[in-house]
C-alpha cells in the first residue's frame, strides 16, 4: 500500500501549524515520500499553478482571504489540477455549510478531524483508486468526446466495479452527445435500483429539454422532498419556475435553497434577483450583499450581484451609493459586458438623482458602448440596456436599440420574441412589434439585393449594396463575409486594389471576432491571401 502513496505528490493546505505537522506526519506514516504545504490560499495558489499533484488536503477554513472551496473553485478553472486528483475537504464542523455545494464544484471527499491515519489511509486509497478507473473517461467527457467516453464507459462496466459512478457518466454522455432517449433509459434503470436523486434530475433535465415542464417540475418537487439537502434539485426547480412565470413560487424555492446551504454565492444572487422582482428590496439587498462578501476572493466572481445591488439602490432611493456600488464594478471587472452594464444601471442611477446632465451623458456612452461599438456586443447584455432605458423612460433610444439588436440577428426568432417583451414591458407593444418586423424585413433585403445583383453580373452596384447591408448590420456575420466575397470576386475580376482588399480582410477580421474558427470566413482569409501581391 505504501507503494501507491510513495509514488505520489501531495500537497496539503492547512494555516494552522500544528495541525500542519500532525496530517504531514500521517501522511508520512501511510507512505507518502512527497509532501509540499502551504499555510493559506495564496501560498497553495503558487504552489498549484506550477506543480502537479495528485493528492491535494485541503482545510476548509483558511483565515483570512480564499477558503478551501474557492481554491479548488479556482484550480479546476484555471486546469490546474487533472480528472486524476483526488482533492479531500478537511473540516472540523460535522454539519458545516461548506458540504452543500454544487456537484461540479464539490472535493472528491471530506475529512473530519481529527483525523487518524487509519481513517486517512483507507480513503486515499480507495479515491486514488477510483479517479485511476474514471480518468480517461472523464477526461473524453472534457473534451467532448462523447463517443470515446460511452466506449470506455461500456469496457469499465465489464469490470464489475464503480458502476453507480460509470452509469452516471454513461448518462451524462448520452445526454450531451443528444440521444436523448439512451439517457433517460440509463436514469431509468438507476432508479429502477434505488431511489437516486442525481438519476431523477437527469431524467427532469430531459423533460425539461424535450418540453415536458410539468413533469420534470413533478419530479424536481418529488427530489427536494425525498432527498431535501440536494441543492441541484432547487436550483433547477427554480430556473423552471423562472420561465413559467411562477415568481412568488420561485422565491419561496430560493429561500428554502439558501436556508440550507447560506454560503453559495450564486444561489444568494439568484435569490437578489427574484427578491427584487417581486419588490421585497430588503431581502434583495441582503442577498446580493451576501453574494458579493462570499465571492469577494473567488477566481468565479461575476459582477452580477453588484449590478443587482445598485438596482436596488437605485430603485430605494440611494443613487449615491448605486454608483459607488458601480465604480466597484468598473474597477474589478475589465470586460466590455460588464462595463456596459454598469453604465447602463449608472443611468438609471442618475435619472433617480434627476442629474440631467449625468443622465444625457450616459445616454451617449451607452449609444457608443453598443450602436456605435466596432466590436460585437452580448445579446444578453444589449437586452438589458434596452430593458434599463425603457424603465428609465428612454422609449426612443431603447427602440433603436432594439432594432439594431434585430437587423444583426434577424434571423431568430426567440431573440425578436425577447426584443417584443422588451417592448411590452414598457408600454410600447404594438409599436414595439411593427418596429422588430420592419427591422427584421429591411436586413433580409438588404442581404439579398446584393446577392441578387451579383448573380446578374453587376460587380460595383453588388458592392455598395453589401456596403449598405453591413452599415445596417455591422455586427452580422452574413452581412460581413458577403461583403468580402463580393470584394475578393472584384479583386479577382478588376486586378488588385490595395484599399478594397484592406476592405474585405477587415470585414473578415470582424466576423472571425463574432464567430471565432467560422468555416467562410477562413476560406475567405485564404483567397484574399492568394491574391495578395508578394513583395
Amino acid at each position: 500500500m505504501t507503494d501507491i502513496f510513495s509514488t505520489r505528490k501531495f500537497l496539503l493546505v492547512e494555516d494552522f501549524e500544528t495541525m500542519r505537522s500532525v496530517i504531514r506526519g500521517l501522511l508520512r506514516r501511510c507512505g507518502a515520500e512527497r509532501v509540499d504545504t502551504a499555510a493559506s490560499g495564496d501560498e497553495a495558489t503558487k504552489l498549484l499553478s506550477r506543480e502537479r499533484y495528485d493528492v491535494v488536503l485541503c482545510d476548509y477554513n483558511l483565515g483570512v482571504g480564499k477558503n478551501g472551496q474557492m481554491l479548488l473553485e479556482e484550480s479546476r478553472f484555471k486546469q490546474w489540477i487533472s480528472p486524476t486528483t483526488v482533492w479531500i475537504m478537511i473540516t472540523a464542523e460535522k454539519n458545516s455549510d461548506m458540504i452543500f455545494v454544487a456537484a461540479e464544484h464539490a472535493p472528491d471527499d471530506y475529512l473530519l478531524k481529527p483525523i487518524t491515519e487509519g481513517t486517512l489511509q483507507t480513503r486515499l486509497q480507495r479515491l486514488l483508486a477510483r479517479k485511476a478507473a474514471l480518468a480517461e473517461i472523464v477526461a473524453a467527457m472534457q473534451a467532448k468526446d462523447y463517443a470515446r467516453a460511452l466506449h470506455l464507459c461500456n469496457q469499465r462496466k465489464q469490470e464489475g466495479k464503480h458502476l453507480a459512478d460509470l452509469l452516471r457518466l454513461q448518462a451524462q454522455a448520452y445526454e450531451l452527445n443528444g440521444d436523448l432517449e439512451r439517457a433517460s433509459s440509463t436514469y431509468h434503470d438507476v432508479l429502477d435500483r434505488a431511489d437516486v436523486a442525481w438519476a431523477k434530475l437527469g431524467i427532469a433535465r430531459i423533460k425539461t429539454q424535450q418540453g415536458d415542464d410539468d413533469g420534470a417540475r413533478t419530479l424536481l418537487e418529488e427530489i427536494v422532498s425525498a432527498h431535501p439537502q440536494y441543492l441541484e434539485a432547487y436550483d433547477g426547480l427554480a430556473r423552471l419556475l423562472e420561465r413559467k412565470g411562477d415568481t412568488a413560487q420561485q422565491l419561496e424555492v430560493l429561500q428554502r435553497a439558501t436556508r440550507i446551504s447560506p454560503n453559495s454565492s450564486a444561489r444568494q444572487t439568484a435569490l437578489g434577483s427574484v427578491a427584487a422582482r417581486s419588490g421585497d428590496m430588503e431581502l434583495a439587498a441582503q442577498s446580493f450583499q451576501r453574494s458579493i462578501k462570499l465571492s469577494e476572493h473567488s477566481a468565479l466572481r461575476t459582477p452580477t450581484a453588484m449590478l443587482g445591488l445598485a438596482r436596488v439602490q437605485s430603485e430605494t432611493g440611494e443613487p449615491q451609493a448605486a454608483l459607488e456600488t458601480l465604480a466597484g464594478v468598473e474597477r474589478d471587472f475589465a470586460d466590455p459586458q460588464s462595463r456596459l452594464l454598469a453604465k447602463s444601471e449608472a443611468l438609471r442611477a442618475h435619472v433617480k438623482a434627476g442629474d440631467e446632465a449625468a443622465v444625457q451623458a450616459a445616454q451617449q456612452q451607452l449609444l457608443e458602448l453598443t450602436i456605435g461599438a466596432s466590436d460585437a456586443v452580448p445579446t444578453d447584455a444589449a437586452l438589458q440596456v434596452a430593458e434599463t432605458l425603457m424603465q428609465c423612460g428612454r422609449q426612443n433610444i431603447a427602440a433603436d436599440l432594439l432594432q439594431f439588436v434585430a437587423r444583426n440577428n434577424h434571423e431568430d426568432q426567440t431573440l425578436a420574441e425577447r426584443a417584443q417583451r422588451v417592448f411590452e414591458a414598457g408600454g410600447m407593444g404594438d409599436a414595439g412589434r411593427e418596429l422588430l418586423s420592419a427591422s427584421r424585413k429591411q436586413a433580409a433585403e438588404a442581404m439579398s439585393e446584393g446577392v441578387q445583383l451579383l448573380g446578374k453580373g453587376k460587380l460595383p452596384e453588388a458592392l455598395e449594396s453589401m456596403r449598405h447591408a453591413r452599415g445596417l448590420m455591422p455586427q452580422n456575420v452574413r452581412a460581413l463575409l458577403n461583403l468580402a466575397y463580393v470584394a475578393i470576386v472584384s479583386l479577382e475580376k478588376i486586378g488588385w486594389d490595395a484599399p478594397l482588399a484592406e476592405e474585405a480582410r477587415t470585414a473578415i477580421t470582424a466576423a472571425l471576432g463574432l464567430a471565432p474558427g467560422n468555416a467562410r470566413a477562413t476560406e475567405l482569409q485564404g483567397k484574399l491571401q492568394k491574391l495578395t501581391p508578394a513583395h
